[in-house]
């Protein structure tokens, strides 16, 4: 809302465009929340029958994209009939690649339809939206009365023709017949699901005007293989910035294609591809990262591991350290364990750096290593919530939420007991079976219904009673920020009476699964476990019995957090709770039988996403998502996980066991300060050659400086990300000195171990990093306009990773992840691209 606000401040004098102009003049929107400097903003046009030209559109970004969720906003829109459903007067979004947003032919670069793959559309989706209203069809269309209506008019493909075929970038070109029957022999000619599916698609089939004229939508672009059909920023000799592609929105009215108005029983009928309606588009460019590596190829690469916290600034900043043919840093993400036992680890196992979200200990035989700050970070809980908030579902419904109908919710609290459960899948509807636990079987079937969420949340009354959400979005693995979560929850009495199995005011009680785990040590648990035991078998079929799931596959864990924040945008938890009898191939006892299986469930219906999600504050934001405000047991005491919050969250951080390292302490409460915020530092070995000792300062140097610059520019700090403050610089700062000019102890040869005696301190005498005995670092302070000498910072603390070469057998493993071909010197820029992130979401990496 605070976007839509900005726009309808802003300065501008959006221009008038003509009936038959297609390319209308685009204006630049005024940056502030969402919006960045390349925010664009368009408006409708008269159209052959209906009048789009007051609807004000604007994209909060048109450049620098990679796989993300930008913001699209609109106002002067006419509002959406019924309330319930989106009959009439909505908007429709997709992504095209087409060259020529004005030819004839553009609308078959688009991607839509996928939600109807092998003639998949539900009853219940053409209820929602209008028959063939989300499909690619060319003849399935109702008028306004909802009689037959034939063909759009204006359409000029063959008379034989059934759907608008897709044309890929690479050429391809779908079928124009209805998907061929089951067994058919296969003609080579590909189906719209062959380029993207309803569970990779990103077409937004609806989207809600309010009753002000208003509404407003995260949209996912993507880039690359993401959408293998477009491969936006595919780097092409006409092309060298990459591929541009298009985001195109289409308005429909009230009015049928003969344009006759809709009766109030009625919903708009009818692909937006047809050309009746098409011809009404508003088209914003969107220019793309290029698909290819940020550093050119074959140069020296000097290689980091650790913590996926850093992993979108550590990609961000690639192509700005490996400028004017200096040498590119990459980037593995690793378990903490493994980063610490990397930068301690003698020979090429060794690394000179590593990201480190807790401090590396380190032996007296242990070479020495300094610690950095380089990223302010925070464990969140996202979300995409979409209101359903109507007068007809909910008679006590106010006007404020009715005006929020259909839109995603701006705010979310959550207090530690909400969270715990959550996390321990306490909810009917987080588990597959919840008839196989009586505790289970007696609680709120979702967070949605639970009283104490609905008090903290009070939108939720005048939500449509059976409205759900998804099972919550949880990264895979150990991690120090999965610690923190749990640091929190546990630091609450109230969360932590309730895990030991003390059932809450309304009789709410733990999932028993979760109980022998071991809450009372303080420390948290490393991971988020799944504990819950139940299956479900599908109703039989013809009387044969479905297989059974279990949790793996109704709520698997996502690969990473930048996967979390993803799958979170879509509300879609990757259930593969859906029986298809065609899915597990050939029955090789019986070659004439098929062997069923369960497969992707279909995404929320539009206006119904209820999706959250664990992961951190840059990937949030990465995907647009808002972030749920922590609040105490009573409700009280809320905060954020903004600027202002993380940089609260450094200043309440203390002294670690390492001097000069400071530490999270999610157990502490303190006034305006975010708690889970998280620190990353640079763990950099001393022992390191000295070329590599230079690099890595150059490293840490930049870093300080310009990689704090907050911007969605390549070599910028990703938003999401606080700045650090600058006492926490100028310590990054003196790092990079000790690192540029310390001598190691004892002279190695070039690929060897260096000797296992102690190494003597560097000039300046950092502190080891053993544990302090009682000495205080100084805390972290605020940023500050005149930047600290860096003799006056904090002690530098130190453990030690050996040297390592400047690029190791990381390569050569990661190479072998990467598949056979590449040569070993392209290696390190596109581990950055692609090494920290466990499951590509856009082709690259990023």
């Amino acid at each position: 809302m605070a976007a839509v606000a900005a726009v309808l401040v802003a300065p501008t004098a959006l221009l008038a465009v003509g009936g038959a102009d297609l390319r209308q003049p685009a204006q630049a929107a005024v940056p502030g929340d969402r919006l960045t400097e390349s925010a664009l903003t368009q408006h409708g046009r008269r159209g052959q029958y209906e009048d789009f030209s007051g609807l004000r559109v604007t994209v909060s970004q048109t450049r620098n994209l990679v796989t993300q969720g930008i913001e699209v906003s609109w106002t002067g829109g006419r509002a959406t009939a019924p309330e319930s459903a989106y009959g009439t007067s909505y908007l429709q979004v997709m992504q095209c690649w087409g060259p020529d947003p004005d030819a004839p032919d553009f609308r078959e670069t688009c991607q839509f339809g996928g939600l109807t793959a092998k003639g998949e559309v539900s009853e219940e989706l053409e209820l929602q939206v209008g028959v063939s209203a989300s499909s690619r069809s060319v003849d399935f269309n109702l008028d306004a009365n909802g009689n037959p209506a034939g063909r759009d008019p204006a359409e000029r493909l063959p008379a034989d023709a059934q759907v608008i075929p897709f044309r890929s970038s690479d050429g391809e070109r779908t079928r124009m017949k209805d998907f061929p029957p089951a067994g058919a022999p296969d003609d080579g000619v590909p189906d719209v699901e062959d380029f993207f599916r309803r569970d990779e698609t990103n077409e937004v089939v609806a989207a809600r005007t309010s009753s002000d004229g208003a509404g407003r939508i995260i949209f996912e672009v993507q880039r690359g293989s993401d959408a293998k059909g477009l491969n936006c920023g595919e780097v092409l000799a006409d092309a060298p910035a990459g591929r541009r592609c298009w985001l195109v929105v289409v308005p429909r009215g009230d009015r049928d294609f003969h344009g006759d108005v809709y009766q109030s029983t009625r919903r708009a009928s009818g692909s937006p591809l047809l050309p009746s309606y098409f011809a009404n588009r508003i088209v914003f460019p969107l220019d793309f990262e290029p698909v290819r590596p940020p550093c050119p190829l074959g140069g020296e690469v000097f290689d980091t591991v650790g913590s996926e916290m850093v992993a979108p600034a550590a990609v961000s900043w690639q192509a700005s350290l490996c400028a004017g043919g200096r040498a590119a840093f990459s980037h593995t993400v690793t378990t903490e364990s493994t980063a610490g036992a990397a930068v301690l680890s003698p020979g090429a196992q060794g690394r000179g750096v590593a990201y480190v979200d807790e401090p590396v200990l380190r032996a007296e035989t242990d070479p020495m290593v300094l610690h950095a700050p380089i990223t302010v970070n925070a464990a969140v809980i996202a979300f995409q919530v979409e209101a359903r908030t109507s007068k007809s579902e909910v008679p006590g419904s106010t006007p404020d939420a009715q005006r929020l109908n259909g839109q995603p919710l701006p705010e979310l609290k959550l207090t530690p007991r909400l969270v715990a459960k959550l996390l321990t899948q306490s909810y009917q509807q987080d588990v597959p079976d919840p008839s196989d636990n009586p505790d289970i079987a007696k609680n709120p079937r979702s967070i949605r219904v639970d009283d104490e969420f609905v008090r903290l949340n009070p939108v939720f009354d005048s939500f449509f009673p059976t409205s759900r959400h998804y099972p919550i979005q949880l990264p895979d693995g150990e991690s120090v920020l999965a610690r923190r979560v749990w640091q929190w929850v546990l630091a609450d009495e109230a969360a932590r009476r309730w895990l030991s199995g003390v059932p809450d005011e309304k009789g709410m009680r733990v999932n028993p699964a979760y109980v022998p785990l071991v809450f009372g040590d303080g420390q948290g648990l490393p991971r988020f476990p799944k504990e819950d035991p139940s299956c479900r078998t599908g109703e039989p079929t013809n009387g044969v019995p479905k297989f059974e799931y279990c949790m793996p596959g109704f709520a698997p864990w996502a690969e990473s957090l930048e996967v979390a924040a993803r799958q979170t945008l879509r509300s879609d938890a990757r259930q593969r709770i859906v029986w298809d009898e065609t899915a597990g191939g050939i029955d090789p006892e019986n070659p004439q039988a098929r062997l069923g299986d369960y497969k992707a469930a279909p995404p929320p219906l539009p206006g119904r996403k209820f999706g959250l999600g664990i992961t951190d504050a840059a990937s949030a934001a990465r995907y647009g998502l808002a972030t749920a405000s922590l609040c105490d047991a009573a409700g009280q005491g809320c905060v954020t996980a903004n600027g202002a919050g993380l940089l609260a969250g450094v200043g309440a951080m203390e002294p670690s066991p390492v001097d000069g390292v400071l530490q999270a302490n999610p157990t502490r409460s303190v006034p305006g300060a975010y708690p889970l915020t998280m620190l990353t530092y640079a763990a950099a070995n001393l022992d390191r050659a000295e070329p590599a000792r230079r690099e890595y300062a150059r490293l840490l140097r930049f870093i300080a400086t310009d990689g704090q610059t907050i911007g969605s520019k390549p070599g910028q700090l990703p938003p999401g990300y606080a700045p650090l403050p600058q006492s926490l610089r100028n310590q990054t700062l003196a790092v990079a000195t000790e690192l540029a000019k310390v001598v190691p102890s004892s002279p190695t040869p070039t690929g060897s171990a260096p000797g296992s005696s102690s190494d003597p301190p560097p000039s300046t005498s950092p502190s080891p990093s053993t544990p302090a005995g009682g000495a205080t670092p100084s805390p972290a302070g605020t940023p500050s306009a005149t930047p600290t000498p860096p003799a006056a910072v904090v002690p530098v603390a130190a453990t030690t990773p050996t040297p390592g070469e400047p690029v190791g057998w990381l390569r050569f493993l990661l190479l072998g992840v990467l598949g056979a071909g590449m040569a070993s010197g392209i290696a390190g820029p596109v581990m950055l691209t692609l090494g920290y992130r466990r499951s590509t979401s856009d082709g690259t990496g990023t």
